[in-house]
């Protein structure tokens, strides 16, 4: 009989049968699976993958996820006691980390192109790369043909004690423990944006602070008479028993891993009470939340490790003079590193030339087309998105208002959401008619939904592709996209609303709502256009 190394991960169950052709696998929950398909890389070839994960919920009622495999013969699924069975059969055999990560894709959403590069693993991972575990589409096999005319290898994904030498490749990433190395460079690598992610964090209701001490590498949180002892990471089950807890206050020092993935959840992290908002103040909470999650996202998680993160093209159409200059002031603030504007002048109220001259204070590169106002609001989105050169493509209205990190929040979202669509949620809304901005939190934030606000729209363009475009429609041209992708299977989400303002007009507003609709179910209001850095309106000293 084949003899075949299974591996021994805490939690997680592997029985190899019929001469290692079939693995049954056993988990808790999908990030098992996930560190079990890194390690897994290169030790057997599989025939039938059979794998039963006892608690699974998919993130909206009937997703389901696709492997992204080619060659298999069958694919069967079924809910089992708010569990999930999967069998997947091939038709010869495959290794046995593709035939798992594209069980990991069937259950969990992944980004099809969440990397450009081609990533190649190698054998000899350990579970410090299961991030990565739903993106193994590539291995590197013995004694494998391939095209000689072709780079091998765009990323190289090794262990710390794998060897990738002699692989033609551009870049190699070493994965380790406490660092990620790419082409020699340290990367420090504690997020797992899988599971240390803020989903079900909402921007209004109780802000429960809990207290926490630390005993050598321990921290145990208490709260409500409960104690979470948190040691080495945090897993994705105490994610879900601290989703209720704000922040947490300790005197002593809580190890940077565990604080950065506390803190990528949207926990704030304090040495004192008197350093966290009141209780009352929803805007304190969520703009520390935010922030600090949003620095340990981006700088912590494997996404700054693997490469450079995806380019973003705003798209903007515009029929309104006298809204030119708002919209150039918005675009001016945004901060992001690789972005580019397309604005469509739309109709003849609007002067290109203006719009031109006006962009050249804009501190990312701008396109100005002209396109004729016989031509629907779709079109003029489509227009722009067909002269688009960036991976990610965003909906901005020239009449908001928007913070300069409300593209990064976008971006994060997708990462860690792997929605097809991300947006913000309505939480803040300027009505002229009442000189007032309210806080109105109705929405959800940090949610799939089917509802995200049409002024912050993000989307592949190779997703927006796959469904046709931006429909010609001349008015709820948001509303038509999210309804495409939902009706194919996509998955939409809802950030949260922090760093956007809907501006309401007396008159000649394109939403058919009365202002009157908006002064209802309010948590806050301030008086005129609401000052704060989060949204770039705070003066300038």
């Amino acid at each position: 009989m084949l003899h075949v190394t299974v591996p021994q991960i805490p939690g997680v169950r592997v029985r190899s049968r019929h001469e290692g052709r079939l693995w049954q696998v056993s988990v808790r929950g999908v990030h098992g699976l996930q560190r079990l398909a890194v390690v897994s890389v290169g030790l057997a070839s599989l025939v039938e993958l059979e794998v039963s994960v006892a608690a699974w919920k998919p993130p909206m009622a009937g997703w389901l996820g696709t492997p992204g495999l080619m060659g298999l013969s069958a694919l069967d699924i079924e809910t089992d006691n708010g569990g999930i069975r999967l069998r997947l059969r091939a038709v010869g055999s495959i290794d046995a980390a593709l035939m798992l990560s594209a069980a990991v894709r069937c259950l969990r959403p992944t980004l099809a192109g969440e990397y450009s590069a081609m990533l190649t693993f190698v054998p000899g991972l350990t579970t410090e790369a299961a991030p990565l575990g739903g993106a193994i589409r590539d291995v590197l096999a013995d004694d494998e043909e391939r095209d000689r005319h072709v780079r091998r290898s765009d990323v190289l994904v090794v262990g710390a004690a794998a060897d990738g030498a002699g692989v033609e490749t551009a870049t190699t990433v070493v994965v380790g423990r406490e660092q990620w190395l790419r082409d020699g460079m340290p990367f420090d690598v504690c997020i797992d944006p899988t599971v240390h992610r803020p989903v079900g964090r909402r921007s209004s209701g109780g802000h429960a602070v809990a207290n926490a001490d630390v005993s050598g590498t321990t921290l145990t949180v208490r709260s409500d008479g409960a104690a979470i002892a948190l040691t080495d990471d945090v897993t994705a089950a105490q994610v879900r028993a601290l989703r209720g807890t704000a922040g947490i206050v300790t005197t002593d020092d809580v190890p940077l891993r565990l604080r950065h993935q506390l803190t990528a959840c949207g926990i704030v992290v304090a040495d004192s009470a008197s350093a966290l908002p009141d209780g009352t103040d929803h805007l304190g909470w969520q703009a520390m939340s935010v922030a600090a999650r949003r620095h340990v996202l981006r700088q912590y998680g494997p996404s700054a490790a693997i490469g450079p993160w995806p380019s973003v093209s705003v798209v903007m159409a515009t029929n309104r003079p006298d809204h030119l200059e708002n919209a150039m002031h918005q675009l001016s603030g945004l901060r992001y590193p690789s972005l580019e504007i397309v604005i469509g002048a739309h109709g003849s109220r609007v002067d290109p030339a203006r719009v031109w001259d006006l962009a050249q204070d804009v501190p990312h590169p701008v396109t100005v087309i002209a396109v004729d106002e016989a031509r629907t609001l779709g079109e003029v989105l489509q227009a722009c998105s067909d002269r688009a050169e960036g991976v990610l493509i965003t909906k901005m209205d020239d009449d908001d208002v928007y913070g300069a990190e409300h593209v990064w929040d976008l971006v994060l979202a997708r990462q860690y959401s792997g929605a097809d669509i991300v947006g913000k949620t309505l939480d803040w809304i300027y009505l002229e008619s009442e000189n007032a901005t309210v806080f109105r939190p109705v929405f959800a934030a940090e949610k799939y939904a089917d509802f995200v606000a049409g002024g912050t729209m993000l989307i592949s363009r190779a997703d927006l592709m796959a469904v046709g475009g931006w429909r010609p429609v001349p008015k709820s041209v948001d509303r038509a996209l999210l309804d495409r992708v939902l009706t194919e299977g996509g998955l939409v989400y809802r950030t949260h609303g922090l760093g956007y303002v809907y501006v309401r007009h007396s008159a000649g507003h394109t939403a058919s709502v009365a202002d009157d609709h908006f002064l209802t179910r309010n948590e806050g209001r301030y008086g005129g256009l609401i000052v704060h850095e989060a949204f770039g309106t705070a003066v300038q000293a």
